[in-house]
């Protein structure tokens, strides 16, 4: 196994770990009636100390790979690849995000529609659990709305990235525009405040703390992918990033109570481990590709 795989696999499997032990925390680490922590809760415990030593051997597997040159790598030369099954992991991700968005508006919207049918602004107020009930985090339905576009705009931005990676000997490559690609982080920070505002009049930092590092590192790393369109690569950066941000959005999958949520965090895990994979394994530049006529 090469070593630069060492850090999506290491990535993945903490993820899957800490995915269990979020599981465990949230069937036992809370009390039902208010939802406050239980101190000492042994899940609770092994799950934060294990997310810092996650962080810290992949932080050492960045150290191993190559740091910024002269030659790049650049977006998207050296994430080309002429094996259509590396597209497929990034491609998959940018959909399930499309169709989180997509669902939150509807849902939104949905609410929406059901005030004005009872009152309008002066009917009675409803919302949405984003994490079920135990957690008591809401948002309203225009907030929801927004946060479904957001996410459904990060991903139709990030389409074309994906598509002009595949790369066919003898045919002209696509190009995107570097811009779209920082259409991305703007996205996820403002999901991020979005997440923020309603998680943090929580008193129980344990209920969200995964939430919101799940989506700060989102952004941190779509923002580091941008940089190489821009010739300005931090490659130990964004491999940290991206491997720190897929590992949380699994652990996230445990406080999802509604399908948006899942599969917005399933498919920023997929898209980032499928961008980190295609510059590690098979991106080459267009030029390579052709030559060799696709081997």
């Amino acid at each position: 196994m090469k070593k630069q795989l060492l850090l999506p696999l290491a990535a993945a499997a903490g993820g899957a770990v800490a995915l269990v032990l979020r599981l465990l925390q949230n069937k036992t680490g809370f009390e039902p009636a208010t939802g406050l922590p239980i101190p000492g809760n042994a899940p609770g415990v092994a799950l934060a100390v294990f997310l810092a030593v996650l962080a810290a051997v992949l932080y050492l597997l960045a150290r191993l790979l190559p740091a910024e040159t002269e030659e790049g790598p650049f977006f998207p030369e050296d994430f080309r690849t002429a094996n259509a099954g590396l597209v497929v992991l990034p491609v998959m991700g940018i959909f399930l995000m499309a169709v989180s968005g997509a669902l939150d508006i509807a849902a939104g919207a949905a609410l929406l529609n059901s005030l004005e049918a009872v009152g309008g602004p002066d009917g009675p107020t409803v919302i949405w659990s984003t994490w079920g009930p135990a957690s008591g985090l809401t948002f309203t339905p225009k907030a929801r709305v927004l946060a479904g576009a957001l996410v459904l705009t990060s991903a139709v931005s990030l389409f074309p990235a994906a598509a002009c990676c595949r790369c066919r000997p003898g045919v002209r490559p696509r190009t995107a525009s570097p811009a779209l690609l920082l259409v991305s982080p703007v996205c996820m920070v403002a999901r991020l405040v979005l997440a923020y505002r309603v998680d943090s009049v929580n008193p129980a930092l344990q209920a969200y703390y995964v939430e919101i590092l799940a989506l700060a590192f989102m952004t941190l790393a779509f923002y580091r992918l941008s940089s190489f369109a821009y010739h300005a690569p931090k490659p130990r950066r964004f491999a940290l990033y991206a491997g720190a941000a897929a590992a949380l959005c699994l652990t996230a999958l445990a406080d999802g109570e509604s399908l948006s949520a899942l599969l917005l965090y399933a498919g920023g895990a997929a898209v980032l481990l499928g961008f980190l994979l295609l510059w590690l394994t098979e991106g080459r530049s267009v030029s390579e590709i052709v030559e060799n006529g696709g081997a």
